[in-house]
C-alpha cells in the first residue's frame, strides 16, 4: 500500500516509525551530535535523527521536495 505524506503525518509516532523502517534507505550524514538517515517512502522522504550517545531516535522530519535531498548527494 502506498501512503502519502498527508497519511504519514496523520499516523501515530509508532506507526510512523514502522512505516519508515519499511521504506528504502537512501543515505546518512552527520549533523551536530546526531546521525541523520534518509528513507524514501515513495512520493516523500523521511529523515531519522539518531543520537548515538544516548542511543535513541530524537525525531523524524518528513518532506517531499527533492531539493532537500542535497545533503545526501
Amino acid at each position: 500500500m502506498v501512503i502519502t505524506l498527508y497519511d504519514f503525518l496523520r499516523m501515530s509516532e509508532a506507526e510512523q516509525y514502522e512505516a519508515v523502517w519499511k521504506g528504502t534507505f537512501l543515505g546518512d550524514r552527520r549533523e551536530d551530535e546526531s546521525w541523520v538517515q534518509c528513507y524514501s517512502l515513495g512520493a516523500f522522504y523521511v529523515e531519522v535523527y539518531y543520537d548515538q550517545g544516548a542511543n535513541q531516535v530524537k525525531r523524524l522530519r518528513s518532506f517531499s521536495k527533492v531539493e532537500q535531498l542535497a545533503p545526501y548527494l
